[in-house]
């Protein structure tokens, strides 16, 4: 009985804490997006900038759940928060590189505006949509350099096109679609004729990230406060059992553990309420070449 309530507990706890931080686990986004989960994977890892294959990743989550386990349960002698622990152990590593991956799309939107101009001065100089993308590739946003690079290198192996492509899918965001789409018509209809629609789209970028931050920091107060409300009572739970051995024995026995895993159901019911009633409507991708995340 300890032990299924402890695998119960573990497998709530695993979402709870994906759903405290943010973060979309890959296996809850499948019947969307098709089976490989092993290539949305890999490229959750690459749109992190995360230079570690999906092998080594592997390896650093199961020993940080390993070790939350032992520290915990050793600890406390009671299986289930260790069981508890081990999981969000686990997911720490997960946390750690989707937060860096939403740092680095959201360096990428913020930089577009300027990329945008840049563009417009090149075409208006009377330069070709391809050299302006080049120039964009080593003179342009920092953030925007590493996916235009590429783009350099696969247009001369094979078409703008399919370079343009290639970058969407590496990007895989909704702004990334719409400029790209935009890019596309001006290799099929001259540049001259998409200068005014990139300097609205850059406009209009500008006022989406001040929108943007404004919802994010109107919203950080009460994140905070769900995410430690949520957190808190298993922390406080396991320091007791840490420094009374009443708790401890209480904690350790099947009826102990059921009690904890009840509590983590009432955790994890409020967080996805709170989750569901502050989530801001995210913008579809219109063109999700690629797969996206």
């Amino acid at each position: 009985m300890t032990l299924l309530a402890s695998l119960c507990a573990a497998a709530l706890v695993y979402l709870a804490v994906g759903s405290i931080f943010g973060v979309q686990l890959r296996w809850q986004s499948r019947r969307r997006t098709g089976p490989n989960v092993r290539s949305r994977v890999q490229r959750w890892l690459e749109q992190s900038d995360t230079a570690v294959s999906l092998q080594a990743f592997g390896s650093v989550v199961t020993g940080s759940a390993l070790v939350a386990i032992s520290l915990v349960w050793a600890l406390t002698g009671v299986a289930v928060l260790g069981g508890i622990a081990g999981c969000a152990g686990g997911l720490v590593p997960v946390v750690v590189v989707e937060q860096r991956r939403a740092a680095i799309t959201r360096d990428r939107r913020a930089a577009w505006p300027d990329a945008l101009r840049d563009i417009a001065t090149r075409l208006r100089s009377g330069a070709s949509m391809h050299a302006a993308l080049v120039d964009l590739a080593r003179l342009g946003p920092e953030p925007l350099r590493p996916a235009f690079r590429r783009y350099e290198r696969l247009a001369n192996a094979l078409d703008h096109r399919m370079a343009l492509e290639t970058v969407r899918a590496e990007l895989a965001e909704p702004l990334a679609d719409r400029i790209i789409e935009v890019l596309l018509v001006a290799f099929d209809q001259g540049g001259r004729v998409v200068i005014d629609i990139l300097d609205d789209l850059a406009e209009s970028a500008v006022a989406d990230l001040r929108l943007m931050a404004d919802i994010d920091t109107a919203q950080l107060e009460t994140t905070i406060e769900a995410r430690g409300a949520a957190v808190l009572p298993f922390v406080v739970l396991g320091l007791l059992c840490l420094g009374s051995p009443g708790y401890r024995a209480f904690y350790a026995s099947a009826a102990g553990t059921v009690v904890v895993v009840l509590g983590l159901v009432m955790s994890l019911a409020g967080v996805v309420l709170i989750s569901r009633l502050g989530r801001t409507a995210a913008e579809p991708r219109t063109v999700p070449h690629g797969g996206g995340s």
